[in-house]
């Protein structure tokens, strides 16, 4: 999805000149990067059941291979910052968020098991107007 180039580019140490600044700040950031993500998965997935197959140069991983992200991105922040500290812990935060947001996504996807799933039910109700036998 996020390769490490992109979290690295884009992970910089803000500074917002008031609280509702910094909070502003904030969500343009995580809508960017909510877009961001959406788009690769929904492209990904659109790709996958067209039958063209997963895109060149796309690979996912588990566990292991996030934590090797992790690692990447940490190592390319602090080689790249002179080891500065702030821009580390900046890469590390966007790096989490990341995760964070790609969870919510995945997790919105309309299957039955997720919280998509559910929501759609919850929204064929409300416009029967009456419950879904299950």
């Amino acid at each position: 999805m996020l390769t490490t180039n992109y979290i690295s580019s884009h992970a910089k140490v803000m500074h917002a000149s008031s609280l509702a600044d910094g909070i502003v700040k904030s969500f343009v950031a995580v809508k960017d990067l909510t877009m961001v993500t959406a788009t690769t998965l929904y492209g990904l997935l659109g790709s996958i059941l067209s039958g063209k197959g997963m895109p060149a140069g796309v690979s996912m991983s588990g566990p292991i291979g996030v934590i090797q992200s992790g690692a990447d991105i940490v190592a390319a922040s602090s080689s790249s910052s002179r080891g500065s500290t702030a821009a580390v812990v900046s890469a590390m935060a966007m790096f989490a968020s990341t995760i964070s947001i790609n969870l919510a996504v995945v997790n919105s996807l309309p299957l039955p098991a997720l919280d998509g799933g559910q929501l759609v039910f919850v929204l064929i109700e409300a416009v029967l107007r009456r419950k879904i036998d299950q």
